[in-house]
């Protein structure tokens, strides 16, 4: 009896009526999991045992599709523009639909059963791609360069956080370099 006067005070302003609908949208969640059930006293919490994972296991993943080709490439690849640029500019202009929605992605993978439309044509990713022998190079992601610490304890990237003083001897070196090299040019002349 309290928790319907409860819910019937929440309904008068807006943001009781909204604590409402969460309260309501809670409820139902909440019994359709069997978390708590409805009794004639109001409602009671039920502990359940039945365990569900919320992710799939790892024996059954399967790894992720391999893409056929990108879209940029297989226009090219069809002959339905001449060069990448072509492509790149009749993608964005938002001419070419992808399965029946406009794609302005150029490097959208496109994949097994994916039909791309351009100039009033048809075409059928995975048998353009069969009947053309293009087999797709799965790009290999950059790895970072790890942080060299020098022997002051600083943190050296390529060049990003060296010293001035290392700069300024990096200078003369390059000059000196410079001076030998002229030095020998003149020698040879003469």
């Amino acid at each position: 009896m309290h928790q319907k006067a409860l819910f019937a005070n929440l309904t008068m302003t807006k943001a009781g009526s909204l604590l409402c609908i969460l309260y309501t949208c809670f409820i139902t969640v909440a019994s359709s999991f069997g978390i708590i059930s409805s009794t004639q006293n109001g409602l009671s919490v039920t502990k359940t045992t039945q365990h569900v994972p919320l992710y799939a296991s790892s024996q059954s993943e399967q790894p992720p599709p391999t893409p056929l080709c990108e879209l940029q490439t297989f226009l090219k690849l069809t002959g339905a523009v001449q060069t990448g640029g072509q492509a790149k500019f009749v993608i964005q202009g938002g001419e070419c639909y992808l399965n029946g929605e406009v794609e302005t992605r150029r490097a959208k993978k496109l994949f097994k059963g994916d039909q791309v439309f351009f100039d009033e044509k048809s075409f059928d990713v995975l048998d353009e791609v069969n009947n053309r022998g293009y087999v797709y190079k799965v790009k290999q992601k950059k790895i970072k360069p790890m942080a060299k610490i020098d022997a002051d304890g600083n943190l050296e990237f390529g060049g990003q956080f060296r010293s001035e003083e290392w700069r300024a001897e990096r200078k003369e070196k390059k000059a000196a370099k410079k001076a030998d090299k002229s030095k020998q040019e003149s020698v040879q002349e003469e």
